[in-house]
């Protein structure tokens, strides 16, 4: 089925309640502030809807930069099949108005085409490798984030600024509670999307499957393709 066909058959989802539409605005702006023009992957098989973001992706073969996606998991009010990829604008646009609209979500009318939409993890297959701890993704984001704006000249043209953050957040980080090595982009991601508990320690589970690598935190999930120029 396709984007054009499943947004035909199923022009909105349900959400059940208005604190899960107040999250999934919180998600998409956050992704927003990434990239102004960041796409959102809708997938939804019987009640619950995968809602996908890219935080990291390569821009050219010889990019060395990770693929680091973002996904929240929703459990629709009524079941739903779908798979679309939206602009997050028109989406957020859509968000606004929900209540009034009986929490149901329309889908934005015109899909797009994301690069990083075409390289889906597997859904099966995955085993677990070990631990990262919220504390530890937290204060590598951090350094990470002061690295880049140190690094970065008063006027950067775009790219520098891409080469500087391809050189950072893909550098490995030190993990000693898993077997798979992460890049900084997966912290990275981890804080910018809102996964980290603010308050507490938590273990997030790491999973393996070919090259991906999935890191589960209690608010969503980070999956991980290295790059290879």
């Amino acid at each position: 089925m396709s984007s054009q066909e499943s947004a035909h058959t199923r022009p909105y989802v349900h959400l059940p309640d208005e604190s899960t539409a107040r999250d999934l605005t919180t998600y998409l702006v956050r992704a927003k502030s990434l990239d102004p023009k960041a796409a959102v992957r809708l997938q939804a098989r019987g009640d619950i809807l995968g809602v996908t973001v890219c935080a990291l992706e390569p821009e050219h073969l010889l990019d060395t930069t990770p693929t680091v996606l973002g996904l929240r998991a929703i459990k629709l009010a009524e079941p739903a099949d779908l798979d679309i990829t939206v602009e997050a604008a028109a989406l957020l646009d859509r968000l606004a108005r929900i209540e009034q609209e009986g929490l149901q979500l329309a889908l934005p009318p015109v899909a797009v085409t994301a690069g990083w939409a075409g390289r889906t993890p597997p859904i099966t297959g995955w085993e677990k490798s070990g631990f990262y701890l919220s504390d530890d993704a937290r204060q590598t984001a951090k350094a990470g984030i002061e690295t880049v704006d140190g690094a970065l000249p008063a006027h950067p043209g775009h790219a520098v600024v891409s080469t500087v953050r391809s050189r950072i957040w893909s550098s490995p980080v030190q993990t000693p509670n898993t077997q798979v090595p992460l890049p900084a982009g997966a912290a990275f991601a981890l804080e910018v999307l809102g996964f980290l508990h603010p308050r507490a320690t938590e273990p997030m589970p790491v999973w393996v499957n070919g090259d991906w690598v999935r890191i589960s935190a209690r608010a969503g999930h980070v999956l991980v393709r290295s790059s290879k120029p």
